[in-house]
């Protein structure tokens, strides 16, 4: 049993997200049920449900079926990106900073100062250098069609 979470530690972060997946669909429910209970509260009195309510219950649904992985429905990404719009100058940053971080572990790989990480430090400097490649591609080719 030892040896097994040994080998398969990483499994630890998908179930983890898998179960606070799980909590949040549930206090959904339970929000929506909570709404359903105020509104047949108003019915059985006999009382107009106000306009405001029935708004921000709707908008809460909206924002319920539009959200994706991150849990931001689509009105709250979309005040996100007006507040954080990057320029160009952030994804040069982004390229000097991988670039400079797959020079690092390809180093550490060819010093092999930890005896056996020399493969694996390999492959992070191959894909740091890959996402760098693909950044610098995406600043060239949005910077050439920008006006267009």
């Amino acid at each position: 049993m030892e040896d097994l979470f040994r080998s398969f530690w990483w499994l630890l972060f998908p179930l983890a997200a898998f179960a606070f997946g799980a909590w949040d669909r549930w206090l959904a429910y339970r929000r929506s049920r909570e709404q359903l209970e105020l509104i047949k509260t108003y019915a059985t009195q006999g009382k107009e449900v106000p306009a405001e309510l029935l708004k921000r219950i709707q908008e809460q649904e909206d924002d319920d079926e539009e959200s994706d992985w991150s849990g931001l429905g689509r009105r709250r990404r979309r005040n996100s990106y007006r507040r954080y719009r990057h320029s160009q100058r952030d994804d040069i940053r982004t390229v000097i900073f991988t670039g400079a971080l797959s020079g690092a572990f390809f180093i550490a790989s060819e010093t092999s100062l930890i005896n056996g990480t020399e493969g694996p430090f390999r492959l992070v400097a191959l894909i740091l250098v890959c996402i760098s490649g693909a950044t610098l591609l995406s600043v060239l080719v949005s910077s050439r069609f920008r006006d267009k």
